[in-house]
């Protein structure tokens, strides 16, 4: 496909951490939990199932995918629901086994009495589930995958298509977790690299990251260990990659609209202006 006609479009379908919101001072950034699609002439990609999965706009006839980080409920909370308006279609699920359990598993710990009233196998669709692991291809997207630094296990997402590169990477936590936070079967760390160095060589020369920053620098002090970062190690790693965009993502449910609005001042105030908050609805051209 010639690089002038290719489409590569990302739009922010929820991008709130945690719990999802439903508020009048959390109207300008969104109110609703992880969900990007990434778009081109024949493929839907979505990156994560929280609420904001619920957003999707009409992609025609585009073949689905929906590559899922891990399966904490902020990020899958809105699958269900997403697969009821699927019925009768095709959708292909993306995740890493996780604690011994395979996505498939995971999910059917979620979608299940007495947590939600059907199965996944009640749903009248064709639904294929494979392991997210090394490099594979959705259509002409090439995807990458490497372990996120999260409590419980995470992963990290990097699509190429047509020279233009996309990282995700929600929930990470720049700083080294402690033992009793680290996923099952996580190697020992050697100390030869810290996340964020090792988040950076993966995401070198990438025209845009989503990078989780949903602690100030002062709340992240408080909460070490529970997975999440900051806008200033967003600038770290812009520098360190030569990224041309950087999205923060996984928005702190305590953060209002005016709170956002003077954080994007500060990093505004130091010269980064290629670093900015998603918003719920906005649109990317790659």
């Amino acid at each position: 496909m010639a690089q002038e006609n290719a489409l590569f479009r990302l739009t922010v379908l929820g991008s709130r951490g945690s719990m999802p919101l439903c508020r009048s001072d959390m109207i300008k950034y969104g109110g609703n939990t992880s969900s990007y699609l990434l778009e081109t002439r024949t493929d839907a990609i979505i990156l994560d199932a929280g609420t904001g999965i619920l957003n999707i706009p009409d992609t025609g006839e585009k073949k689905k995918s929906l590559l899922i980080s891990h399966s904490h409920m902020d990020h899958v909370v809105g699958l269900p629901q997403f697969l009821t308006s699927l019925f009768g279609k095709e959708l292909t699920i993306y995740g890493s086994t996780a604690e011994g359990l395979t996505m498939r598993q995971q999910l059917d710990k979620y979608i299940s009495r007495p947590l939600w009233p059907i199965t996944l196998d009640d749903y009248n669709m064709d639904l294929e589930f494979i392991e997210a692991r090394g490099t594979f291809n959705i259509g002409d997207v090439t995807v990458t995958t490497a372990p996120s630094n999260h409590p419980g296990g995470s992963t990290l997402f990097k699509l190429d298509f047509c020279g233009k590169k996309v990282v995700y990477a929600t929930d990470f936590e720049h700083e080294i977790l402690p033992p009793s936070k680290r996923p099952v079967g996580a190697e020992e760390d050697t100390g030869e690299r810290t996340p964020l160095e090792s988040l950076a060589e993966f995401s070198m020369g990438a025209d845009l990251i989503l990078y989780d920053a949903q602690y100030t620098p002062e709340e992240y002090v408080r909460c070490r260990g529970f997975g999440h970062s900051t806008y200033e190690k967003a600038i770290e790693l812009k520098d360190m990659t030569g990224a041309g965009k950087v999205i923060l993502v996984h928005h702190n449910p305590s953060h209002n609209d005016e709170y956002m609005d003077r954080l994007s001042e500060v990093i505004r105030e130091r010269g980064e202006g290629d670093i900015s908050f998603a918003r719920e609805g906005s649109v990317y051209n790659l």
